[in-house]
């Protein structure tokens, strides 16, 4: 690999990493409620007894172990336009949570949403991360997760969530050095090797 292919793979890298920033204002979701006989969103779907959205690249799944396939919804209860709205106890059975993850299964950061909520602890990746409760914004950035997880209480709602991919992994500059040395070390063998051919030619 040539010093100016590495370059621009590193840039390209670079500008992929900052490509797919962007704020879930959950706009599709209009109708009063979505799910359990009420049409689907766009982006919309179950997939067992979870309801799931997908909007920017992004999956926000309502998980309800209590409810059966097709009666989970969202939208009820303290019903504010477009946003993610979803509760636990009756609306949706015992034990409901959300997550959020990317649609293709990588790592993301996390860096802001909105709530409305009685109480939901927070966690990424399985550890706890903190609490909310009544109405504010997260801005605690989570980096370099595959999972959001919120818990429900008995009102609970999100909104205007920032994320970002989490950064491209970046070549070190020692890794960086060892990559440019090989190169070079290639390049030089395949043109002694191309010399002695020359040279044995009678």
């Amino acid at each position: 690999m040539t010093f100016k292919r590495i370059l621009a793979a590193l840039v390209l890298g670079a500008a992929a990493s900052g490509a797919s920033a962007g704020v879930l204002t959950f706009d599709g979701l209009t109708g009063f409620m979505h799910g359990a006989g009420f049409p689907l969103a766009a982006g919309m779907h179950y997939e067992g007894a979870d309801l799931v959205y997908l909007e920017g690249g992004m999956a926000v799944t309502l998980h309800a172990p209590q409810a059966a396939p097709g009666d989970a919804h969202v939208g009820d209860g303290t019903f504010n336009a477009q946003t993610w709205n979803w509760h636990d106890g009756l609306e949706n059975g015992a034990g409901t949570w959300v997550t959020l993850a990317r649609a293709d299964g990588g790592r993301f950061d996390l860096l802001a949403f909105d709530y409305l909520t009685d109480l939901g602890a927070v966690l990424a990746d399985g550890v706890a991360a903190g609490t909310i409760a009544d109405e504010g914004r997260w801005s605690t950035r989570l980096a370099g997760i595959r999972e959001l997880r919120i818990d429900a209480g008995s009102y609970n709602q999100i909104d205007n969530v920032a994320f970002d991919a989490a950064p491209a992994a970046v070549p070190l500059p020692g890794t960086l050095a060892l990559l440019l040395g090989g190169a070079a070390a290639a390049r030089l063998a395949r043109r002694r090797n191309g010399r002695d051919t020359s040279e044995g030619k009678v």
